[in-house]
């Protein structure tokens, strides 16, 4: 008997195995395109924006090798801020999302965050992203913490204050820029003598960390000119093929 095709998560009774085929706009837009480098498994759904956020989900996805849909979201529309979007996706109206129809125990799961979603699909992949040994956790969750909340609140407070508030107040950019340049500081001292931001090989704080150099650090005048440990982190962990599909704009 062949299994249920679920509907798109914007409407999707989470617990419902009836037959529907969904036509709302998120799915309309999904690429048509689906990566199955892995055999078997149902496709997740990947509901994201053009952002280093977006991208960091993305980069998991390719290097674990999960069967994926893109499912864009219209930033500037506000989209992710809909009531629908919230009751189906994030409670927190952030993007990205996933909807993964072959969850735990074969139920559907819907994830946002991209720290938690990033982990969920390591451990779903059975992949070697994820660190090892209580010490290397313990690290990780430190720095990923960092990275989701300092460094990226950074960012974001100066992308809104330099691009999306109507009126550009100098002295909300200025303290923003500030912010950006110290959190990216203590990423440049912790880079000194690694090539990966964890132990000696790739995990998703590589994945989740990347984006943010390469593309939020960018924004700044200068770009990475001030932190050539940054500059060098850059450079290497941007060779991976896995890597540059993830930051491919989607």
């Amino acid at each position: 008997m062949p299994s249920a095709r679920p509907r798109c998560a914007r409407s999707w009774p989470i617990r419902s195995s009836g037959a529907s085929t969904c036509c709302c706009s998120l799915c309309t837009r999904a690429s048509s395109s689906k990566r199955r480098r892995r055999e078997g498994g149902a496709v997740i759904q990947f509901h994201t924006i053009p952002t280093a956020n977006g991208q960091k989900v993305r980069i998991v996805l390719e290097e674990t090798g999960l069967a994926y849909r893109l499912a864009p979201i219209d930033l500037y529309a506000g989209e992710h801020k809909r009531p629908d979007y919230k009751a189906a996706l994030s409670p927190f109206g952030k993007a990205p999302a996933i909807v993964d129809p072959d969850g735990p125990g074969g139920e559907p799961i819907v994830l946002a965050e991209t720290l938690a979603i990033a982990w969920y699909l390591a451990e779903k992949a059975a992949s070697d992203l994820l660190p090892k040994g209580p010490g290397e956790r313990a690290e990780f969750l430190m720095w990923a913490s960092a990275v989701s909340s300092q460094l990226a609140g950074a960012f974001t407070n100066q992308f809104v204050a330099t691009v999306m508030a109507p009126e550009k107040t100098p002295w909300a950019i200025e303290r923003s820029l500030a912010d950006c340049h110290e959190q990216l500081a203590a990423f440049e001292a912790r880079l000194a003598s690694r090539v990966y931001m964890l132990g000696e090989r790739f995990t998703i704080l590589d994945a989740l960390f990347f984006p943010m150099v390469a593309s939020s650090a960018r924004r700044l005048e200068g770009g990475l000119d001030p932190y050539p440990n940054l500059a060098r982190y850059e450079a290497f962990i941007g060779q991976r093929p896995g890597v540059q599909r993830g930051m491919a704009a989607g």
